[in-house]
């Protein structure tokens, strides 16, 4: 058993991913970071498919660079890193420090991922825009403060309440944007970040400090994510619900069910709220896009993870016997309870949009009946056949996407 603190290189494990092996990981590697760089060289066409004639609002630009960095706190914060595979735990790093290092080394390689998404969105949109210094500044500093902000919170243990801050920072994005507040605010709010970074780096249990226990879950929920994009399942990356003790004492019925399958979720009502600000302020920054697609991603992307309970019942042909329902009970009630979700959201984003003083034409709210019929559908899927490849196997993959796309592209046709 190996209890050194020197890091211990498992045999047969490729290093960096594969990027230096020169095998295909190196090509798409390069490929990727080509087209990215490629972005830069055609800054007019990406400013006509932006914009259009439109002057760039880049108050609305900064207003979406917060809200990005408040997505990427909220995504950070789920804390998905924690975890180790349990032969490495106990084989070679039985060792605390080394169980630190693993969980270090996952989460600054995820939160450099998530700097490089936000740093490259915001730089790119910058340069579309032709934005001045002192905008390249203020887009730097919110930038490296909302890195340091979302890296201090999620390498501590969970705070209560924490999910709430995301929420206020994209707030405080949307607040930007309907002001129409310049790069002073915006430096102003990055040194904000900074204070309360510093304020909440100090004390707290850090997350390096788990149990085994703890890293074991986070190694199977990570194995099952893994299992759903071999096995082609999306519905099986939807984390499992949370209990609801009220609900779970209580006879199973199909209404009470589809509730609790939404109250054990509402861990991703904080996401959707940021979601639907990052909606509304990409529909002002980026006028030339129609407004229908973004509509109806941003409210499948919010819906989606409530439907985990049907799917996960609707794939278990035991538990549909068990409880006894129809396959048309079943829908009609999920129905139901989503499409309430579907209003609350329209209604948030709605809120937004009045915010930011844009008023889309009336068909592109249909985008939000059509979210809720495609994540339905997407819950509802039959069992995958693996007779099939090819476009067979994508259209059973893209069950519920596909009306999704259609419609969208209906939307933007109309509006």
């Amino acid at each position: 058993m190996v209890t050194t603190k020197t890091p211990t290189h498992v045999p047969g494990r490729q290093r960096f991913g594969g990027l230096l092996n020169g095998d295909y990981q190196t090509f798409l590697a390069l490929f990727g970071f080509g087209a990215l760089f490629t972005a830069f060289q055609n800054l007019p066409k990406l400013r006509h498919f932006l914009f259009g004639q439109s002057v760039v609002d880049f108050p609305a630009v900064f207003g979406l660079l917060i809200v990005l960095c408040a997505l990427f706190w909220r995504s950070l914060l789920r804390r998905g890193f924690v975890w180790a595979e349990p032969a490495t735990l106990t084989w070679m790093d039985f060792a605390s420090v080394d169980r630190r290092r693993v969980v270090v080394k996952r989460m600054w390689t995820l939160w450099v991922g998530l700097v490089l998404v936000v740093g490259y969105t915001g730089a790119l949109v910058t340069a579309i825009g032709g934005g001045s210094k002192d905008v390249w500044v203020a887009m730097s500093a919110l930038s490296a403060s909302g890195a340091i902000l979302a890296a201090v919170t999620a390498r501590r243990t969970a705070i209560r309440g924490e999910t709430a801050g995301p929420v206020v920072l994209a707030m405080a994005g949307l607040t930007v944007a309907a002001a129409g507040l310049g790069p002073i605010a915006v430096d102003v709010l990055a040194a904000v970040l900074f204070v309360a970074a510093v304020a909440v780096a100090f004390g707290g249990e850090p997350m390096s400090g788990v149990g085994r226990q703890e890293l074991v879950d986070g190694w199977n929920a990570r194995l099952l994510r893994a299992m759903a994009a071999v096995f082609l399942d999306p519905m099986l990356l939807i984390p499992q619900a949370r209990p609801v003790p009220r609900l779970s004492m209580r006879r199973p019925t199909t209404l009470r069910l589809a509730w609790s399958g939404v109250l054990g979720r509402l861990r991703y009502a904080a996401a959707g709220v940021v979601v639907a600000c990052l909606v509304g302020v990409a529909h002002l920054a980026f006028p030339a896009i129609p407004p229908g697609p973004l509509f109806a991603l941003g409210a499948y992307a919010s819906i989606v993870p409530f439907v985990g309970g049907l799917g996960e019942l609707w794939r278990n042909p035991g538990r549909r016997r068990w409880l006894g329902a129809s396959d048309w009970e079943l829908r009609l009630v999920n129905g139901l309870v989503i499409g309430v979700l579907g209003v609350l959201w329209g209604v948030l984003l709605g809120l937004v949009t009045l915010a930011l003083g844009v008023s889309p034409f009336w068909p592109v709210w249909l985008a939000i009946p059509l979210a809720v019929v495609a994540a339905l559908r997407t819950a509802t899927r039959p069992p995958m056949n693996y007779d099939v490849s090819g476009g067979g196997a994508a259209f059973q993959v893209l069950r519920g996407v596909d009306v999704l796309i259609v419609g969208a592209a209906l939307l933007s046709v109309i509006a």
